[in-house]
C-alpha cells in the first residue's frame, strides 16, 4: 500500500468516527418528550365562558419562508433566509397579527422558532407575546436539534422551536399531546416531532370549548400520517362525546380541498386527506377559493407556483360555522396564507 492510498484510508476513517460519534451525541441528546406534558401559561387573559370564538391560525414558516424564498426540503436549496429578509419577513409577520388579533379571541401558531440558527437566534414566541399583550399563552416544542446537517453546503445547523396557542379568554389545562410516528433511526434525530397544545375554556352550559392545534407530519410515504390521522380522530370523538365543543385546526400537511388550477404539478409529499376520514357529523372549515400553501421549490410566482390547502379547522357536530375566511397575503412572509373563522354553540 502506497503512502496516498493509506493516508486517504486514513481520512476516510476518520471521517467515518467523526461522524459516528456525532450520530452517537445526537442520539443520546435527542428530544424525547413525554405523550402529555402540561403547559406553563403565560400572562393575564379575561375569565368569560364565550358561546362564540373566532380563531385565527397562520403557520409562520419560522419567518424564513416569505416569497422569495426556497426550502431545500422541498426541492429548493435553502434553509436559512438573508438577515435582511428574515427581519422583513417577521416585521411583516407581526404586523399582520398585531392586526387580525383585534378581531380574534383565539390564535394558533405553527413553525415559531425560540432560539434557531434559521432565524438568527430570535425568539418569535416572545415577538409574538409582545404583540399580544392581552392574550394568555402557551408554547410547546416539537423541534429540538443541536445542528441539522443539510443541507450539505449551508446546514440548517441548532434548531429550537415549535408551536403557540393564545387566547384572550382565560382557559386552563393546557397540554401537549404527542402524535404518533417515527422515521427510521438516524432520520429521527432531525425531524419534527409533531404534536398538539390542547387548552380548554369554559362554555356557558357549564361544557368546554376543547381546542386544539395541531401540526401534522409532512415528508413521510402516509404510515406516519395514517397513524396520526387515527389518533386525532379518537382524541377528537372522545372530548365530544363529554358533551365538549371541539375545534382542531391548523397545519395538517394534507390537502383538504381548493378550486384554484395554478400550471405547477403538485410534489409527491403534498396527499390529499383521505376520504372520509372526519367523523360523522363533523364539518371542515376551510376558504376554498385562497390557498393557504405554496410549494417551496422555487421563489413564489404568482399564477404559477402550485398552491393549495393544507390549513384549516374541523369542528364537532356541536359547533355552528358562522364564517371561515382565507387572508390573501399572496405568500409575502410565510408559505402559508392565515386562516380565520367564527364558531358558536349551537343551542
Amino acid at each position: 500500500m502506497n503512502d496516498v492510498v493509506k493516508w486517504v484510508l486514513i481520512g476516510l476513517a476518520g471521517v467515518v468516527l467523526l461522524f459516528g460519534g456525532f450520530l452517537a451525541v445526537e442520539t443520546i441528546r435527542d428530544y424525547r418528550p413525554p405523550a402529555v406534558v402540561n403547559l406553563e401559561k403565560e400572562g393575564n387573559a379575561r375569565k368569560f365562558s364565550p358561546d362564540r370564538l373566532t380563531i385565527f391560525t397562520w403557520n409562520i414558516g419560522y419567518a424564513g419562508l416569505g416569497k422569495d424564498m426556497d426550502f431545500f426540503a422541498d426541492g429548493g436549496t435553502t434553509s436559512i433566509p438573508p438577515k435582511d429578509k428574515f427581519e422583513e419577513y417577521l416585521n411583516g409577520i407581526l404586523k399582520v397579527v398585531s392586526k387580525y388579533s383585534l378581531v380574534s379571541d383565539v390564535m394558533y401558531f405553527q413553525e415559531v422558532d425560540r432560539d434557531s440558527d434559521r432565524s438568527y437566534h430570535t425568539d418569535e414566541y416572545e415577538k409574538l407575546r409582545d404583540v399580544l399583550k392581552d392574550f394568555a399563552s402557551v408554547f410547546a416544542y416539537n423541534y429540538v436539534v443541536d445542528f441539522v446537517p443539510v443541507p450539505i453546503t449551508h446546514p440548517m445547523g441548532r434548531v429550537s422551536g415549535g408551536m403557540a396557542t393564545f387566547s384572550k379568554y382565560d382557559f386552563h389545562d393546557p397540554i401537549r399531546v404527542a402524535l404518533p410516528g417515527q422515521y427510521p433511526w438516524p432520520k429521527n434525530l432531525f425531524y419534527l416531532d409533531r404534536c398538539m397544545i390542547v387548552i380548554r375554556i369554559p362554555a356557558p352550559d357549564g361544557k368546554e370549548w376543547v381546542l386544539i392545534n395541531t401540526h401534522n407530519s409532512a415528508f413521510d410515504s402516509g404510515y406516519q400520517r395514517k397513524e396520526q390521522l387515527d389518533f386525532i380522530k379518537k382524541f377528537i370523538t372522545s372530548e365530544y362525546r363529554k358533551g365538549n365543543y371541539v375545534i382542531i385546526g391548523g397545519d395538517w400537511n394534507l390537502m383538504l380541498g381548493g378550486k384554484f388550477k395554478y400550471t405547477e404539478k403538485p410534489e409527491e409529499f403534498y396527499k390529499p386527506l383521505p376520504k372520509d376520514w372526519a367523523p360523522k357529523g363533523w364539518k371542515w372549515v376551510i376558504d376554498e377559493n385562497t390557498p393557504s400553501n405554496r410549494a417551496v421549490k422555487s421563489s413564489y410566482v404568482k399564477g404559477k407556483t402550485f398552491v393549495t390547502i393544507i390549513d384549516g379547522f374541523l369542528v364537532s357536530p356541536n359547533v355552528k360555522v358562522l364564517s371561515v375566511h382565507g387572508i390573501d397575503l399572496d405568500f409575502a412572509y410565510s408559505d402559508h396564507n392565515p386562516v380565520i373563522a367564527v364558531f358558536e354553540m349551537k343551542r
